[in-house]
């Protein structure tokens, strides 16, 4: 059986619980690119959000 992988994934920002909220663009990062934005990863089934601006991809973990 072959799986793809996913490169959304491989690509995600990883985001700590204690980072919590969430916003994008975070600082020094596409500063410009659109207007600030919270994403509820916290809410997502799989831990995972996609920026709806930008695409960009982040993936919640847990604080080591």
């Amino acid at each position: 059986m072959i799986t793809k992988k996913n490169k959304k994934l491989d690509d995600a920002i990883l985001i700590k619980r204690s980072n919590l909220p969430l916003c994008c663009p975070r600082d020094n990062y596409m500063k410009l690119a659109h207007p600030k934005i919270f994403l509820p990863i916290e809410k997502s089934p799989d831990g995972v959000i996609q920026c709806p601006y930008c695409s960009t991809v982040y993936r919640l973990i847990e604080d080591e």
